[in-house]
């Protein structure tokens, strides 16, 4: 247990976890040197998967069973916490390639699928997600698509909001109603290797944010292996595992995003002390502020990826408390990456508002409000206030 409250409590740069090292390593060596060029091209961050690819973090949460390494889930958002003080576009492809595989080995029962588990720990498979739909807004519970049954190999066409990095996976997931009359929330689950779907780019990926994640719209089709087809409804999957871990792993990105923008102001407020010898910089408390919301923000994402792995263990996912802290988690985490770089701005002043100064916070707040689109606070903030109305106590 100590051991895992130090994997994330801890100062990225003293991460003690084998994992988080990994990724720090990763993020000072890779990582970080090519960040702004993606960003500026709006370009996949081939080196830094690379990287993760060689390093075995593509299978890292895969069990041994699988030739996978066998980290918790408190390893990986330690991991894609450390990564996203560098990158956050790296971290984020880290942080959803990771759900994907997370549901593989939850649920992931079929042949197929466990042949898929072990070739992404001998290939270093890249899997993205297709769950988004236009017509249904951000509700992944439901879906318009359907399941073509009646053609041989089946088929799946589905007009996709957007596919992150999806021309650079090699194995995409989507959702589809079971069959053509299927209701919209009676959805399976699919995986797809490529050669087996065609994407259609059928938008741009020109964003104020997260540019290097490439999320274009798709036009996604697919021919469909009945043995890459979760034997488990979606609503299964999304509520008993992938649900969960997508909110930690995506937290993760936020608070490491803050730790940037934290690390920035640092820097520059120990810079002006050295100037002046003997003195107190009058910033310097903007900074102590700054580190008590980190603290803040580094102790909640533990203490729910904890909590996680007490209640995966009882089998108790779905617990109404948790679902509750986790949309908790995304909002507070969130607007801790806006709040901190915006801070940190305010400390660093033109040299963090100048693009090509060393303290230049510019990719790390666009970057940060990001966290606020990506399911929105508000629609969290309505479910649980839903929620405490049946509930006796907070």
């Amino acid at each position: 247990m100590t051991s895992e409250l130090n994997n994330g409590l801890l100062a990225p740069a003293d991460a003690t976890g084998e994992w988080e090292q990994i990724a720090w390593r990763i993020g000072v060596e890779v990582a970080a040197p090519a960040a702004d060029d993606v960003d500026r091209l709006a370009r996949f961050p081939a080196e830094a998967v690379e990287a993760i690819r060689s390093e075995k973090l593509l299978s890292a949460l895969l069990p041994k069973e699988f030739d996978g390494g066998g980290a918790s889930l408190v390893d990986m958002v330690a991991a894609v916490r450390a990564l996203a003080t560098h990158c956050a576009s790296s971290a984020l492809v880290l942080a959803m390639h990771c759900i994907e595989v997370y549901n593989i080995a939850r649920h992931g029962h079929t042949d197929g699928l466990r042949a898929l588990a072990r070739d992404i720990s001998a290939d270093g498979l890249l899997l993205a997600n297709a769950n988004s739909e236009i017509g249904i807004g951000g509700d992944v519970g439901r879906s318009i698509c359907a399941l073509d049954r009646t053609t041989t190999p089946w088929t799946l066409e589905k007009q996709a909001l957007a596919i992150s990095y999806g021309e650079n996976a090699d194995v995409v997931l989507a959702t589809a109603r079971r069959d053509p009359d299927a209701a919209e929330t009676d959805q399976v689950f699919i995986a797809a290797r490529r050669g087996d779907f065609d994407l259609e780019p059928t938008s741009e990926w020109d964003t104020l944010g997260l540019r290097g994640t490439c999320s274009r719209s798709f036009r996604l089709t697919v021919r469909v292996d009945p043995e890459l087809v979760f034997p488990v409804p979606f609503s299964d999957i999304a509520n008993d595992g992938s649900g969960q871990a997508r909110q930690l792993l995506l937290s993760a990105v936020w608070v490491g995003l803050a730790e940037a923008a934290a690390a920035k102001a640092h820097a520059y407020v120990r810079a002006a002390a050295r100037r002046s010898i003997g003195t107190t910089p009058p910033s310097a408390i903007r900074v102590a502020e700054i580190a008590a919301d980190l603290e803040e923000g580094r102790s909640l994402l533990v203490a729910q990826a904890l909590r996680f792995g007490y209640l995966e263990s009882r089998s108790d996912l779905q617990n109404a408390g948790f679902t509750m802290a986790l949309r908790n988690l995304k909002v507070s985490t969130s607007t801790l990456g806006v709040r901190t770089s915006t801070a940190a701005l305010g400390i660093c002043g033109i040299s963090g508002y100048k693009r090509d100064s060393e303290y230049s916070l510019d990719r790390i707040i666009r970057d940060a409000h990001g966290g606020l689109i990506m399911v929105s606070n508000d629609r969290y903030l309505g479910d649980n206030a839903q929620l405490l109305l049946a509930r006796k106590q907070i």
